[in-house]
């Protein structure tokens, strides 16, 4: 399998929290995809590595389906810019 990672720039404080729900609520519907898959799969089926940046954390997350990669930057953006609206 090859690697997909994604990198994604997350601010410090309520969008960080946001992140967070987000990929619990996330890996929690995926639960049982990823205990199937697990037999199958060489390496975790989603890894998650936080880097500190200047008021914010740039989240490394690494999967090994294209797919599950897709769902998660697709979900994330639509909360992300729902977030963002909400604020206005």
């Amino acid at each position: 399998m090859t690697d997909v990672v994604v990198t994604l720039p997350v601010k410090v404080g309520e969008e960080a929290i946001l992140f967070g729900r987000f990929l619990n609520r996330f890996m929690e519907s995926r639960s049982d995809e990823a205990e199937q898959m697990a037999p199958f799969s060489d390496a975790p089926y989603m890894m998650v590595r936080s880097d500190p940046l200047d008021g914010q954390e740039l989240k490394v997350l690494t999967f090994q389906e294209t797919s599950v990669a897709s769902a998660f930057s697709s979900g994330w953006a639509k909360l992300r810019k729902g977030a963002a609206g909400a604020r206005s």
